[in-house]
């Protein structure tokens, strides 16, 4: 259900977005196009971290001073006129839309895991100025930005490890929830349904499946079990009366004797949005374990992370040991096969007939060269998909063998197998997200992501524009 509603919000952006002749989408026109906040947000902050990694390259020489406030100025005026022409390519929009809309269901839906992947999806600590920034990707449940900014002010934290943040968040959850339990809950569920309703026709029914998950995550134990016995007898999806029911009865019909206040039916419009409830927390109240020292960063363990570094310097030194040996091997071969043979005196033999052997050898080559051109002819049409193996470099396959499949190469070769057998990548995409699952690889990190790209690019090249149909 969830996965429905996901491809026809992104098809209705698509068709919103990109006309049929648009290979380049601008910034500035996508922040114009009726589609919701969340996704411009989400694409105005890929804009912002591309401007911060041209920043970096951009001031690292450490020849010159840029640090110079008449310097700094100049290069701050660069960077926005820059942003004012970012744009891209529609391959990519339609890749970073898809990857906007999941990121934003599974917020929604999980914020508490969502949170703690996206925002430490490459280090175990990270500073507070980090977190801000990636939480500009998410508009609703504003509270928590709220609650962490005070947290942070009062703490004077510059720096914060996932444990911590792990603890903080469900903290937060805790007294927000504390206040008004099951109105929160509907709130919280309301959010959910709204979302959905942007990619279905209109329904106040949310599927059982998404009210476990999100109420897992929130640890609100009590809820998540009513709706698991309600699930045992064969319900797939609640209404919002049925649930609003559920948690104040502790069964979806009300049995004759119990008696509720008289109340008009709830319904998703008549419950206040969260976000005009803004409800408050008192962070004062909060305990972190092993809170960090008052504006002291503390240094984050890199040995591993150099140890990984030599390992892949030496990868990249036996690669090319490799290539070079092979490369030595090819140009003997070449000179072997360019090497005039010995002439040897014969006479001359009158022409025979060929024999029925060397006919069949000649149409077994015929038939060979029709079915290669086929090929040729079939990847030029753009139906025939590369095979991953050799899109993927070897570099790329030592690393991914080694963090994501815990240097299992055998693991590694039998999953791209199965990718390759996969015709689109709406399914590859499936396939991948179960893995990373599965395995416990956070599906944000950057080697998850590199992962995901070059998978990608096997059904979306470069040079061929994505069709949305195709893309679905």
């Amino acid at each position: 259900m969830l996965d429905k509603v996901i491809d026809n919000i992104i098809v209705s952006i698509t068709r919103e977005v990109v006309s049929p002749q648009m290979d380049q989408i601008p910034l500035n026109y996508l922040m114009t196009c009726n589609i919701p906040d969340s996704v411009k947000h989400f694409f105005d902050q890929e804009v912002e971290i591309w401007l911060r990694e041209e920043s970096d390259r951009f001031t690292s020489n450490d020849r010159f001073n840029y640090d110079l406030p008449e310097i700094r100025v100049l290069i701050d005026k660069i960077f926005d006129i820059l942003k004012q022409t970012a744009t891209f390519h529609v391959n990519k929009f339609n890749q970073l839309l898809e990857r906007a809309i999941k990121l934003e269901a599974n917020y929604l839906i999980r914020p508490h895991q969502t949170l703690s992947q996206f925002l430490f999806k490459n280090s175990p600590v990270i500073t507070t100025m980090d977190v801000y920034d990636m939480l500009r990707y998410f508009e609703k449940f504003q509270y928590y930005k709220i609650a962490l900014t005070d947290y942070f002010n009062l703490k004077y934290l510059r720096e914060i490890s996932q444990n911590q943040f792990e603890e903080l968040i469900s903290g937060i959850d805790q007294q927000v929830f504390a206040k008004d339990r099951i109105g929160t809950a509907l709130q919280t569920v309301k959010t959910i349904i709204n979302f959905m309703n942007q990619g279905r026709e209109p329904s106040d029914n949310i599927p059982i499946d998404i009210l476990l998950k999100a109420f897992e995550d929130r640890s609100l134990d009590d809820f998540k079990k009513l709706v698991e016995n309600t699930a045992q007898r064969g319900k797939q999806e609640l209404s919002f009366p049925e649930l609003d029911t559920l948690l104040k009865t502790g069964k979806i019909e009300i049995e004759e004797g119990i008696e509720l206040p008289e109340e008009p039916e709830i319904s998703v419009d008549r419950v206040m949005d969260i976000e005009t409830e803004k409800p408050e927390v008192a962070v004062e109240e909060i305990t972190v374990e092993s809170q960090p020292e008052r504006g002291i960063i503390q240094e984050v363990p890199e040995l591993e992370e150099e140890e990984e570094e030599e390992e892949e310097e030496e990868e990249e030194i036996e690669e090319e040991l490799e290539d070079a040996e092979k490369e030595l091997a090819e140009a003997q071969h070449m000179e072997e096969v360019a090497a005039p043979e010995p002439e040897v005196e014969t006479e001359e033999l009158e022409e025979e007939p060929p024999t029925v052997a060397e006919t069949e050898e000649e149409r077994l080559k015929s038939s060979a060269a029709d079915e290669l051109a086929d090929v040729v002819s079939e990847k030029i049409k753009g139906k025939y998909q590369e095979d991953l193996n050799n899109i993927i470099p070897g570099k790329n396959r030592k690393k991914f063998i080694k963090k994501i499949f815990k240097k299992d190469e055998r693991r590694y070769a039998k999953f791209i197998n199965y990718l390759n057998q996969l015709s689109s990548w709406k399914k590859a995409s499936a396939a991948i997200d179960e893995m990373f699952y599965q395995t416990g690889i956070n599906p944000y990190s950057s080697i998850a992501v590199e992962f995901s790209d070059l998978v990608y690019s096997r059904y979306f090249p470069k040079d061929k524009k994505i069709n949305r149909h195709e893309f679905m």
